[in-house]
C-alpha cells in the first residue's frame, strides 16, 4: 500500500494539471480485484524501480549488439539456410535499436527531472524498458539459434580478371602456351616468367589465370599481387599476403592476428586441394611455408613473375619473356591504333608510323604509348605532316641504352604535361597500386585542389585533361568507362617525380616503408614524418599505430584507404588539419573513428575542418553522422555507407546546402528495407539545391536518383508524393532540360520514339489511383510524356489533358484499364493538346476510342505522327469530328488491332481533302478490316504498307487520288484478289510500281528501309545492283525462278537458283526465302 505522503503527492500531482489525462487513465486500468490504491502502489513502485530497469534494459541491448555484430563478422565467409529470416532479423534489431535509442533518450530527460512530479511518466517509462528488454532477449536468442544456420562459403574455383587479347603476338601467347605446358609436367612444382619492366609479364599471367584449361586442371586458383608499392624492393609482408589468401579462400580465422595460427588455417584449407598460385611481381624469396602454402600438395603447381634473376624456386622451369619482334611490335601498333586499310593508301604515312614502331625497340608498354601519341593526333588530322611531328616526338624520347628507359620515357612524358595536366597527373598517383579510379571522384578532387583554375567549366576542363592523360596512356580506361587506371610501372615513376617536384611536401609511403624507415622509427619521428605534408596517401597500409597529433596544418589531402581492421585512429590525429580538402577513410574499418566520437574531449570536431569538400566515409564503420557535420560548409561531395543492422543519420546529410554529390552504399540484400530506406532519403532530396548526382549502390545495382548529362538533369522519383517537395524547393525543372522518372529508374531510359527531340520529358510507370495535383504541375512544363503500366485509370483526366497543352510527344503503353484516352468530359471551351506531334498507345487491352465526344477547334492540331499497336477492343481509328482537325497527319502506323473495322469514318459532308498531309500509311495484322476511307483525295500519299488485313477487298483510290504514291508493299495473294471499280487505277498502279522498282534497281541500290514489289519479267539483263544498299527486294512469281530472276541472282552474288542462295561478301547482306509464293527476298539489315 503506497504511503500517505506519495498519494498526496500523486494528488498534488494531478491537481497541478499535470498530464492529469495520462494520470487518471494508468489509476482506471486496474488489473483484476485490484483497487485504485493497489494500482497506485503499483505505478510508483513502477517508478522507483526506473534505474533498475534501465541497466537491465542497457544490458540486454549490449547482449543484443555483440550478438548482432558476431553474426555479421560470420556472414562475411558464411552464408545461411535461412538468409531471408537472417535479413528479417537485421530489420526487426534495426527496429529495436531506433526505439531503444527513444527510450534511452526520453530516460536521460527523466533522470534530470524531478522524481516527485514525474512519478507517472517515470513509471510508463519504467514498464516499457522493463517489456523492451523480454522482446530484446527474445531476439538474442534468436540471433544465436540463426548462427546454428550458417554453413560455411565456398571460394570460387576461378575468379576471372580484365585481360587484354594477347593471341595476335607471338611472342607472349608463345610464353603462355609453354606455361600450359609446363604445368603438364609432373616434375615441376613451379614456374618462372622472367622479363623486364613493363615487358607483358603481368598481362601473360592475367590470361593464364583465365584460360579455361586452368580451370579444368584445378580446383582452386588463387592469384597474389606479391609487391606493394613499384617504388618498394620488397615483397608484401606475410600477414598481408595471407590475409589476401584468407580473402580469397573465404577462411575463418576466428579473429587472430598471429601470423603462425593464420599460416595453419591456410594450410588446412588447402589440404587435399590441387590449387594453382599464381604470384606476380615477386621481388624476393618468399616463405611459402609460413604464409600456409602447402608444398607439392596433389599436383598443385606455383607460377609467378619476376624482373630478378636471383628469385626462383626449386624444380622451377624459366621462360624468359623476350622483346617483341618487328612484325609483332608493328601488329600490336597497328591493332591498338585501329587504322584498319586507311593508310595502306598512304604510303608516306605508313612509313612514318613503321619508323615509329621501331624507336619503341619491342618493348609492349612502349609501343602502347606511341600508338596512344599518334591516335590523338589521328583524332585531329591524318596527315603526313601531323604524323611527321609524331614521329619527331617519339625522336626526342630518352635513348633506351640506359638501365631504366621506361622511367625515363615517363619523365619525358610528364615534362610535356602543361601546367594543368601534370599535377592531375601525379595527383592521380595518390590512389592505391592496381585501384580503379572513379572519374566523377577523381575530378571532384582535381577540382578541390584548384588544379582546374583556367576554365570557367571545370569539370569540362578536367574532362578534358582527362582524356588526354588516356590519349598518352598515363591513365588507362578502366572496366567501365566510369573508371580509370595507372600502370603500376607508371605509378611508380610518377611517384617518383612526386618526390623530385614536391620534395618534403608529399608522403606516399607503403605500411613497411613508414614504419621502418632507415631501420626504424621512434614516435617522435613518425609525427616529424607527416610534419609539412601536403598530400598523404597511406592507403592498403597495416599500421600499428598513427601519430597522435601531426603537425599537418598544410595538409590538403589524406587518403587511408582499406586501413587495417580494428584499428582505431587517435582522437587528436585531425586537429591541425584545418586546410584539408580529401578526406578519403574508405574501407578503414575502423572501430571508433573520431568522426562519430562525439565525446567531451571533442566537442564539435566536424565543424573545425572548415576546408572539407571531398568525404569518403564507405565501409569505414561510421554508422551514424553527428550534427556537426552541417558545420562542413564547403562539402560538395560525400560517399557513405548505411547498413540494415545499423542507423544511418541521414537528417544530418541534407542540411549540407553546398553538397554536389552524394553517394550511398547500401550493406543489405532485403529489397523491402532497401526500398524503404530509398523512399526515406529521396523524400528529403529537395534540400538540396545544388545536388546535381546522388545514387544509390545496392549489392546487384547502382539507382541514380539525380544525375546530370549534357545539361540535362535527369531525376528519379520512386513515387508521385516524392516530386512533390522537389517541384516546391529546387528550380532545375524550371530553369533547365529534364528528365523525371517517376516509379521507374533512370537506367531504363525514355521509350518514345526520336526522345532526343524533346527537352523536357516526363515517364510514369506502374502508378496507382487517379493522378495528383502533382502530375498536373509538372506535365504544364513538359514536351513529351509517357505513361506506362497503369492499372487504375480509364481515361486521362481533364486536368491532365489541359496540363499537357505543351506536349509534343506522348506514348501511353500496357494500361489495362483505359477505355478512351481523352474522355468525354473534357472541356468543351478550349482546344486540347494543340502542341501534339506523336501519339503512340501501345498494348491497351481495353482502349476502345482515342477521343470521345466534343473536339474543340484547335484539338491535335499539330498532330503529325500516330501509332496504335495491339488495341484488341478499338473498333474505329477516327470518327467524323476529329478528321477534321488533323491537318498535319503525315504518318499513320496501326497494327494488331483485331476489332478495328475501319481507318476513319467519314460523313457524307466531310471534305475530301481532310488529313492532305498523309505521306505514310502502315496496315498489320487487323483482320476486322473492311475499309480505309473512300471518300479522301490522298493528295500526299507516298507509302502504303498493308499485311494481314484479308477482309479489306479494295483500295480507296479512283484515277484521280493517290497520284503521289510512290511504294507499296503487300502480300502478293492479297493483290491479286482485290477488287477494283476502275481497272485504269490497278493498270497505274501496277505500272507504276514496277517502273520504281526498276528505278532504283538501275540506280544500283534501293532506299534504306523500303520495299518494292516487281513482277521477275519486268527485270532487264543484266542487271547492275550494289547489294550491299539493298533492304529489301521482292520478286513475285507463283512459278520457278524466272530468267530475270536467275541473272539479277547472278549478279548479285555469283550464283543462280534458289536452290543454292548466293553469298555475299558484305557482312550485312544476306539471302533468304520467307513465304513460300515467293521465290526470294535480299534482304540488308539497316544500321
Amino acid at each position: 500500500m503506497a504511503s500517505v505522503t506519495q498519494l498526496w503527492d500523486s494528488k498534488n500531482y494531478m491537481s497541478n494539471g499535470l498530464m492529469a489525462e495520462e494520470v487518471v487513465t494508468e489509476v482506471l486500468i486496474q488489473k483484476a480485484g485490484e483497487t485504485v490504491w493497489d494500482s497506485i502502489q503499483r505505478i510508483t513502485e513502477a517508478s522507483i524501480c526506473m534505474n533498475h530497469n534501465h541497466s537491465l534494459f542497457e544490458a540486454k541491448m549490449k547482449t543484443l549488439c555483440a550478438v548482432r555484430d558476431d553474426l555479421k563478422d560470420r556472414t562475411t565467409k558464411y552464408k545461411s539456410a535461412k538468409q531471408r529470416t537472417m535479413d528479417d532479423w537485421f530489420h526487426r534489431v534495426m527496429v529495436v535499436e531506433k526505439l531503444a535509442e527513444e527510450l534511452e533518450n526520453r530516460f536521460t530527460e527523466k533522470q534530470e527531472s524531478s522524481k516527485l512530479f514525474n512519478v507517472f511518466p517515470r513509471s510508463k517509462l519504467s514498464k516499457q524498458m522493463a517489456s523492451m528488454c523480454l522482446e530484446i532477449g527474445e531476439l538474442s536468442v534468436e540471433g544465436n539459434q540463426l548462427a546454428d544456420t550458417l554453413v560455411h562459403k565456398v571460394a570460387e574455383r576461378v575468379v576471372k580478371m580484365t585481360a587484354p587479347d594477347i593471341s595476335y603476338i607471338p611472342t607472349l601467347q608463345g610464353a603462355l602456351d609453354k606455361i600450359l605446358q609446363d604445368l603438364t609436367n609432373e616434375h615441376l612444382k613451379a614456374v618462372r616468367v622472367l622479363g623486364m619492366l613493363g615487358a607483358g609479364k603481368t598481362t601473360i599471367l592475367q590470361n593464364l589465370n583465365n584460360h579455361e584449361k586452368v580451370a579444368s586442371m584445378y580446383e582452386r586458383v588463387i592469384w597474389l599481387t606479391v609487391s606493394g608499392e613499384e617504388n618498394n624492393k620488397e615483397n608484401l609482408s606475410i600477414e598481408m599476403l595471407q590475409n589476401m589468401i584468407v580473402e580469397r579462400l573465404i577462411v575463418d580465422t576466428e579473429g587472430t592476428t598471429d601470423v603462425t595460427k593464420i599460416g595453419r588455417k591456410i594450410r588446412e584449407e588447402l589440404e587435399g586441394v590441387k590449387f594453382l598460385l599464381l604470384l606476380d611481381d615477386v621481388k624476393s624469396e618468399l616463405d611459402l611455408d609460413m604464409i600456409g602454402i602447402p608444398e607439392g600438395a596433389k599436383g598443385s603447381k606455383i607460377v609467378m613473375t619476376t624482373k630478378f634473376r636471383h628469385v626462383r624456386f626449386p624444380s622451377c622451369s624459366n621462360i624468359e619473356v623476350k622483346k617483341l619482334s618487328e612484325s609483332e611490335s608493328w601488329n600490336m601498333f597497328h591493332k591498338l591504333l585501329d587504322l584498319h586499310n586507311d593508310i595502306k593508301d598512304k604510303p608516306q604515312l605508313e612509313r612514318t608510323t613503321r619508323k615509329a614502331v621501331s624507336l619503341c625497340a619491342g618493348h609492349p608498354l612502349m609501343i602502347k604509348m606511341a600508338a596512344r601519341i599518334f591516335k590523338a593526333i589521328e583524332k585531329r588530322e591524318l596527315s603526313e605532316i601531323s604524323w611527321s611531328d609524331g614521329l619527331q616526338t617519339l625522336r626526342r624520347w630518352p635513348q633506351k641504352g640506359n638501365n631504366e628507359p621506361m622511367r625515363d620515357l615517363l619523365k619525358f612524358c610528364c615534362d610535356h604535361l602543361d601546367n594543368e595536366q601534370k599535377p592531375c597527373f601525379l595527383y592521380s598517383a595518390l590512389y592505391p597500386e592496381d585501384t580503379e579510379i572513379f572519374t566523377e571522384g577523381l575530378l571532384d578532387c582535381w577540382e578541390a585542389e584548384n588544379f582546374l583554375k583556367c576554365s570557367d567549366d571545370s569539370k569540362i576542363s578536367g574532362r578534358n585533361i582527362l582524356r588526354h592523360l588516356k590519349n598518352v596512356i598515363l591513365l588507362e580506361e578502366g572496366a567501365t568507362g566510369r573508371y580509370v587506371t595507372m600502370h603500376k610501372v607508371i605509378r611508380a615513376a610518377a611517384i617518383n617525380l612526386l618526390s623530385e617536384d614536391m620534395k618534403d611536401r608529399c608522403l606516399v609511403k607503403t605500411s613497411e616503408a613508414l614504419q621502418k624507415p632507415n631501420g626504424g622509427t621512434t614516435k617522435r619521428q613518425c609525427v616529424d614524418l607527416w610534419t609539412d605534408k601536403e598530400w598523404i596517401s597511406l592507403a592498403n597500409n597495416s599500421l600499428d599505430t598513427l601519430p597522435d597529433c601531426p603537425r599537418s596544418s598544410h595538409l590538403s589531402t589524406l587518403f587511408v584507404q582499406k586501413y587495417s581492421k580494428h584499428k582505431k585512429i587517435p582522437d587528436s590525429f585531425f586537429r591541425h588539419m584545418h586546410s584539408l580538402l580529401v578526406l578519403d577513410l574508405y574501407m578503414t574499418e575502423m572501430t571508433t573513428p573520431p568522426i562519430i566520437d562525439i565525446q567531451a574531449e571533442l566537442p564539435g570536431f566536424i565543424g573545425q575542418l572548415k576546408s572539407l569538400e571531398v568525404l569518403d566515409i564507405r565501409g569505414s564503420g561510421v554508422v551514424k553522422l553527428p550534427h556537426q557535420i552541417v558545420g562542413l560548409t564547403r562539402m560538395r561531395r560525400l560517399l557513405v555507407s548505411f547498413t540494415i543492422s545499423t542507423q544511418g543519420n541521414y537528417d544530418a546529410i541534407f542540411k549540407l546546402s553546398g553538397l554536389e554529390e552524394l553517394t550511398i552504399d547500401v550493406d543489405s540484400e532485403m529489397e523491402d528495407w532497401c526500398n524503404k530506406l530509398i523512399e526515406d532519403v529521396v523524400e528529403k532530396v529537395s534540400t538540396l539545391p545544388r545536388l546535381i548526382s546522388f545514387q544509390f549502390c545496392l549489392h546487384n545495382r547502382v539507382i541514380d536518383v539525380i544525375q546530370v548529362v549534357d545539361d540535362t538533369v535527369k531525376i528519379y522519383m520512386p513515387k508521385e508524393h516524392h516530386l512533390r517537395s522537389f517541384l516546391e524547393r529546387r528550380q532545375d525543372l524550371e530553369t533547365r532540360s529534364f528528365q523525371v522518372y517517376i516509379g521507374c529508374f533512370i537506367s531504363r531510359g525514355p521509350e518514345i520514339p526520336e526522345f532526343y527531340r524533346y527537352d523536357r520529358y516526363v515517364k510514369y510507370d506502374s502508378g496507382r489511383g487517379g493522378h495528383n495535383d502533382v502530375i498536373n504541375k509538372v506535365l504544364t512544363k513538359v514536351h513529351a510524356f509517357e505513361l506506362i503500366n497503369h492499372n487504375d485509370i480509364e481515361n486521362l483526366s481533364s486536368n491532365v489533358i489541359e496540363s499537357m497543352e505543351y506536349v509534343q510527344g506522348c506514348l501511353i503503353q500496357s494500361c489495362n484499364k483505359m477505355r478512351t484516352i481523352v474522355g468525354s468530359y473534357c472541356t468543351r471551351d478550349r482546344s486540347l493538346l494543340p502542341n501534339l506531334e506523336r501519339l503512340d498507345a501501345k498494348n491497351m487491352p481495353k482502349l476502345e476510342k482515342i477521343w470521345d465526344g466534343h473536339v474543340q477547334l484547335g484539338s491535335l492540331s499539330k498532330l503529325k505522327t500516330l501509332v496504335l499497336s495491339k488495341c484488341p477492343m478499338l473498333t474505329v481509328v477516327f470518327c467524323n469530328v476529329i478528321v477534321q482537325q488533323l491537318h498535319e497527319l503525315q504518318y499513320m502506323n496501326i497494327q494488331d488491332c483485331c476489332r478495328v473495322e475501319e481507318i476513319v469514318m467519314c460523313a457524307q459532308d466531310v471534305s475530301p481533302y481532310v488529313i492532305p498531309k498523309l505521306s505514310t500509311l502502315i496496315l498489320c495484322n487487323m483482320p476486322s478490316l473492311r475499309r480505309i476511307c473512300p471518300r479522301l483525295d490522298w493528295t500526299s500519299l507516298e507509302t502504303l504498307k498493308i499485311h494481314g488485313c484479308p477482309t479489306l477487298k479494295e483500295l480507296p483510290f479512283d484515277s484521280n487520288t493517290a497520284m503521289k504514291l510512290q511504294s507499296i508493299e503487300v502480300d502478293e495473294d492479297w493483290w491479286k484478289a482485290l477488287q477494283w471499280s476502275d481497272s485504269k487505277v490497278e493498270e497505274r498502279l501496277g505500272s507504276q510500281r514496277d517502273n520504281l522498282a526498276m528505278e532504283y534497281v538501275n540506280k544500283g541500290y534501293l532506299f534504306p528501309r523500303m520495299v518494292m514489289a516487281m513482277r521477275p519479267e519486268c527485270i532487264p539483263s543484266p542487271v547492275y545492283v550494289k547489294a550491299v544498299n539493298i533492304r529489301l527486294l521482292l520478286i513475285m512469281s507463283n512459278n520457278s525462278l524466272s530468267k530475270g530472276g536467275g541473272v539479277l541472282a547472278k549478279h548479285l552474288g555469283g550464283c543462280g537458283g534458289i536452290s543454292h542462295p548466293p553469298r555475299f561478301k558484305s557482312r550485312r547482306t544476306h539471302l533468304v526465302a520467307r513465304r513460300p509464293n515467293l521465290n526470294f527476298q535480299i534482304a540488308k539489315d539497316v544500321v
